[in-house]
């Protein structure tokens, strides 16, 4: 669980990097970033969230056995 907080902070952050740099040089316009942005991170946050829940399921079915 750990883990995977971690790497979708990661991801979000290094999102968040990639949008400032292209409104910086201007690919995208002030009102397109944070929308871009809302919608990217947004993403890896629902990744996150169903990777998590995966994770318990597995673990808890992997308890179960033992």
């Amino acid at each position: 669980m750990n883990k995977t907080l971690t790497i979708t902070l990661v991801l979000a952050i290094l999102a968040a990097g990639v949008v400032g740099l292209m409104y910086t040089f201007g690919f995208i316009e002030p009102d397109r970033a944070g929308e871009i942005l809302l919608k990217t991170v947004g993403g890896f946050v629902i990744v996150g969230v169903c990777a998590a829940a995966i994770g318990a399921l597995m673990s808890g079915k992997k308890d179960s056995k033992e």
